[in-house]
Formats: C-alpha cells, structure tokens, sequence
C-alpha cells in the first residue's frame, strides 16, 4: 500500500514530463504530483516509526516477562540480595534498553553506588538525598524520570539525555534506588510504569532474603544478649585454626567467667542476673576490637577470640575486659551490683594446635585463676593436658 501511494505520484511527473500532458494543465500536475510524493514520504516515515514502537513495544513486553522468570529462577536458587539486585539491573536495562543501569544503596543521609552495568566508574560514588534524579526519588520516594521529571540527573550520575529512576523497598523501608540512564529515544510514562511494577516484584524477593538472613542470624546468635552462641563460634575457631595452619599466623582465645554469679540471682533474682548477663555482654563487645568474636560460651562464661593475636596482645585484651567489668558496678532494677570477672588466656599454637585442645587449656587458666582469689587474668600452662579432669563448676 505504501508503495502504491508513492508511485502513483511519481507516475504523474513523469507523464508530465514525458509530454502526455497538455501545456496548461502542467503545472497543476506537478504540483499535485510533488505534494503527493510528500505526502507519501510523510506517510512512509510514520508507518516506519509506527512499526518501530509496535516492535520496541513487543520487546519490551517478551523482556518483561522474561525477566520475571529470571527473578523467580534467582529467588529459587539463591537467598543471596547480591544475586537479585544483580538480575534486576540485568533485567531491567535489558527490557527499556538503556545504556546503564545503577544500584544506588541507601545509606541513610545519602546513597551509593553499589552495582552497576554498562557504569562501572560511578561504583561507591555517593549521591546526597535530594540531589540529582536519584537524590530526588529517595527523598520523595516517587518514581521520576528526565527530562519530565522534577530534578535532573547531576554529578556523578551517569551524564544522559534521559534517564529514569525508581526506589526499591524492604521491610517497609527504603532499601535503595534503581536508576536507568541514556537511550535513543526518552523514557515514557508506559516505561516508568512498567519498571515500577518490576520493581515491586522484586521487593518480594528482596524482603525474602532479609528474613531468610534473620532466620541465619537466630540460628548463631544468643538469644538474651545478642552474642553468637556456641554454634558460631565452633565455626569461626575453625575457620581461624585453618588460617593459622595456612599462613602461620597467631590467635589467642580467652575464656572469661562472672565470679559468683550464683549469689547474684539467689540475692537479686534471675530478672537482675539477665540484666547483668546483657551488660557483661556490651561491655565485653565494647573492649574488643571489631575483628575479635565474642561469644556467650554457657551460663555465665564467655568466649572470646582474637584473631592475629599473640600472648602479649591476649593478656592486654583480658586485662581491659577485667577492669571495664569491675570498673564500675551493673545498674538493676534491684540496685546496683559490683562484678568482678576471672579469665584465662591460651594461644595458638603455644598452648595447643586444635580447637578442643586450646579451650581446655583456656578453660584451665580460668579455673587456676578462681582457685588463685578470682578478678584476675591467667595464661594457660604449654603443659597442660586437655584430657585432663577439670571441676566444671568455676563459681
């Protein structure tokens, strides 16, 4: 049809100028014959553009659904948000065909870049909330595109014509912002809605790994003070008595007991021994290092361990966890109650090569440490025998 509409036109002028066409009636025919070749290039071109967006428009649908399947195979397959928010930028730079796709982390005050396709400069750049398209859609937590759009893209956001951004929810909170950037042609109304409906199926999954994470999290942590329970520190001592074997690198583990705890729930109940068991916990946490586990070993014991960590290094951390417990007593709804804490001290590989082996020997230093006044720090014998028979009551 649209030939049709072309030739015909051209079929005139050339009658007009073969001579098959009175003098008089010339110029009206070439007239007639140019506008309709106009108006059948005009024609041309919109059916063209016509057929484009039929075709980007189909593109964009089959991309969408197979996104979502992409989404649904991730979720099987891993609890792993890295994963997702890796197949959601895939996904979604792939149905709008944009040239980047940006993760945007939030960090309260601000964002930053955590993932990236097609953007690989911009990674751990930081946007402030409020500025630019992705500063402006954490703030508001609305969905925008440019140029349309209230704010325009700005540094170090991708420098683009277009571009669109969404925010990503967890757990009732915003989570992150989802900022597609440059293409040849603008973002549309259709385009922004369509990757805000991804972007809600994503959520879904996104919200899935946070409680599969918190579930993690229960599993290996105690449930009175917060610390990892024996579980985890199983696992880490191992981890590290690995290392060590590797790379010939020193840990030390210090094993920590309340002295007379007993008196302390007979006198004050067990409410005032919970009490004082979470700030024995905070305070132990709060005279570590960041790289040191603490851990609630059983009752009123603690574990500690030091990763990189020879004897002198040992002894100075038990120290500062004594005095931090003593320096001041633990305020109950009861009263306040004085502490004091007896710790022993066994390093790898001096005092033993295994786990079982070094927390004998820790376990023999705390109890040398009671029998010797309590509130005091002991280092394990290199001799000691960890089959050796130890009265399990340290009170």
């Amino acid at each position: 049809m649209a030939v049709a509409v072309v030739l015909l036109p051209m079929a005139s002028l050339v009658a007009v100028q073969a001579g098959g066409i009175d003098d008089d009636w010339r110029p009206g025919f070439i007239l007639a014959g140019a506008a309709g070749v106009l108006l059948a290039v005009v024609a041309w071109r919109m059916a063209q553009q016509v057929s484009t967006y039929v075709d980007e428009l189909e593109h964009s649908r089959r991309e969408f659904r197979l996104a979502l399947t992409r989404l649904g195979h991730a979720l099987e397959a891993s609890d792993d948000r890295r994963t997702l928010l890796d197949v959601v930028l895939e996904s979604t730079q792939a149905i709008l065909r944009a040239d980047h796709a940006v993760f945007f982390a939030d960090r309260g005050s601000h964002l930053v870049a955590a993932l990236a396709r097609g953007a690989t400069d911009i990674l751990d750049a930081r946007i402030d909330r409020g500025s630019g398209l992705v500063g402006w859609v954490a703030s508001h937590g609305e969905p925008a595109r440019w140029p349309e759009g209230p704010a325009p893209p700005a540094p170090p956001e991708p420098d683009t014509a277009v571009a669109l951004a969404v925010p990503l929810q967890a757990g009732g909170r915003l989570f992150g912002v989802l900022g597609l950037y440059g293409r040849s042609r603008p973002f549309t109304a259709d385009d922004l809605a369509t990757i805000s409906d991804f972007a809600r199926q994503a959520q879904a999954s996104i919200d899935h790994t946070f409680a599969h994470e918190e579930a993690r999290r229960l599993s290996i942590t105690d449930g009175l003070t917060g610390l990892w329970n024996r579980r985890h520190l199983d696992l880490r001592c191992s981890e590290e008595l690995d290392r060590a074997a590797r790379f010939g690198e020193e840990f030390a583990l210090v094993m920590c007991d309340i002295d007379d705890f007993t008196e302390v729930n007979n006198r004050h109940g067990h409410q005032a021994g919970d009490a004082v068991l979470v700030e024995v916990s905070n305070r132990l946490s709060a005279s570590t290092r960041q790289v040191d586990l603490v851990a609630r070993y059983g009752g009123e014991e603690f574990l500690l361990l030091l990763p990189r960590t020879g004897r002198v290094g040992a002894l100075e951390v038990a120290e500062k966890v004594r005095v931090a417990i003593t320096d001041r007593p633990v305020c109950t709804d009861a009263e306040a109650i004085p502490l004091t804490i007896s710790l022993g001290v066994a390093c790898h590989p001096e005092h033993g090569r295994t786990v079982a082996a070094l927390t004998a020997a820790a376990d023999a230093a705390l109890y040398r440490a009671k029998r010797s006044g309590k509130n005091r720090v002991c280092v394990a014998d290199p001799a000691h025998d960890p089959d050796h028979d130890l009265d399990p009551d340290h009170d």
